[in-house]
C-alpha cells in the first residue's frame, strides 16, 4: 500500500491510494472526521454487488488506508481513535504503566466479570435476557485517554490557566457542576493548543462500564451497552472473550497482549505487515476475526498456533 496526497483546501482532502493488488484509488476525504465524500478506482466495478468478496475487501483496505496515511501525515483526526494503531498503542502503553492499584481500579470489575464464568463469585454486571449461551458473550470495554500533567511538566501551566479562568486547582471530580466541567475541559483544550504530542505523558483518563455483546436470536450480534463517563470517543476498546484471566497482575499482562493483537489488526486490515512487536497471534476484535474467517486473503491471526513470523511474511 502507498498513497500520496494529490489536493487539500479547508474542508477537503485528496490523495491517491495504490492498493496490495497495485490498483490506483482516488479519494476525497472531509479533514474534520475522515468521511470520504468521494472514492473511485477504475480496476473495480462501481456497484459492489458486482465485485468478488476479495475485491471488496480490497477496496476497503485502500478506504481504511486513505484515512490512516491523511492522519499520519497530516495529523488530521480522520481515522476513529478506536480503530487507529497509534491511539490503541498509546492505550495499551498507559494501561501497562498502571500500578496495581490502580490497574485494579480501572480493570477489576472486567476481571471479576470473566472470573464470574469459570468461578462461584457474584457477576458485577448481569448477562442480558437475551444470552442463550453465557460463554457466547464478547465483553468490550472504552478506555479513555488522559494527560498525566506532573510527567508532562504541565504543572505550572495548570496553575496559570487554573488562576486565569478562576477555577479551584485541585477538584474534587464529585465536587464540579456540569458548568464546571464544561470550563475544565475548556481549559484543557486550551493546555493542549500550545503543547506537542512528544511532550505528553498519557494515562488511563477513564473506562466505561462493561459492554456486552452477543448472539441474539436472528443470529445477529447486539450489544448491551453501558454507561460512558465522558462525551467523546473512548481511545481503544477492549474486547474480551470470557477465558480465565488469572491474576490481576497476569490479567493487566492480558491486556497488553490483546491491545497488541489490536494494533496488528489495524494493520493488517489496511493491507500492511504491522510492524515486529505487533506480530502476534491472538484475539484482537469481535469483526476483525469474523474478517479473518471470511476472507482467504486473511491468515487466520486469531486462532493460529505456531511460528508467529511465518504468518507475516
Amino acid at each position: 500500500m502507498d498513497a500520496i496526497i494529490t489536493a487539500e483546501d479547508d474542508a477537503h482532502i485528496g490523495l491517491t491510494v495504490v492498493d496490495a493488488l497495485e490498483n490506483e484509488h482516488d479519494f476525497t476525504l472531509k479533514k474534520s472526521d475522515g468521511e470520504i465524500v468521494y472514492h473511485q478506482c477504475g480496476s473495480y466495478a462501481d456497484d459492489p454487488d458486482e465485485r468478488s468478496d476479495d475485491e471488496n475487501e480490497f477496496n476497503n483496505q485502500a478506504r481504511r488506508f486513505a484515512k490512516y496515511y491523511v492522519f499520519t501525515e497530516r495529523g488530521y483526526d480522520t481515522l476513529e481513535h478506536a480503530r487507529n494503531p497509534v491511539y490503541v498503542d498509546a492505550v495499551r502503553r498507559a494501561i501497562a504503566s498502571l500500578s496495581s492499584e490502580g490497574f485494579e481500579r480501572y480493570f477489576g470489575a472486567l476481571h471479576q466479570q470473566l472470573r464470574s464464568h469459570h468461578e462461584d463469585i457474584e457477576r458485577p454486571v448481569a448477562l442480558p435476557a437475551g444470552v442463550r449461551a453465557p460463554n457466547a458473550v464478547v465483553y468490550k470495554l472504552d478506555v479513555f485517554l488522559g494527560v498525566d500533567i506532573a510527567e508532562s511538566g504541565l504543572e505550572d501551566r495548570v496553575r496559570e490557566l487554573a488562576d486565569t479562568h478562576d477555577l479551584e486547582r485541585s477538584p474534587s471530580a464529585t465536587e464540579l457542576t456540569g458548568r464546571e466541567v464544561q470550563r475544565w475541559a475548556a481549559l484543557g483544550d486550551e493546555l493542549l493548543e500550545d503543547t506537542t504530542a512528544e511532550d505528553l505523558t498519557l494515562e488511563v483518563g477513564a473506562v466505561s462500564g462493561i459492554h456486552v455483546g452477543f448472539p441474539n436470536a436472528r443470529g445477529e450480534h447486539e450489544v448491551q451497552w453501558a454507561d460512558s463517563p465522558l462525551e467523546r470517543q473512548p481511545d481503544a476498546r477492549l474486547e474480551l472473550l470470557p477465558a480465565e484471566p488469572g491474576t490481576l497482575e497476569e490479567f493487566q499482562a492480558f491486556l497488553d497482549h490483546h491491545l497488541r493483537c489490536q494494533v496488528r489488526d489495524r494493520f493488517v486490515t489496511m493491507g500492511l505487515v504491522p510492524p515486529e512487536a505487533f506480530r502476534v497471534i491472538g484475539f484482537g476484535t469481535f469483526h476483525d476475526a469474523r474478517r479473518y474467517d471470511h476472507y482467504d486473503l486473511y491468515p487466520q491471526l486469531h486462532l493460529r498456533d505456531g511460528e508467529e513470523g511465518t504468518l507475516f511474511s
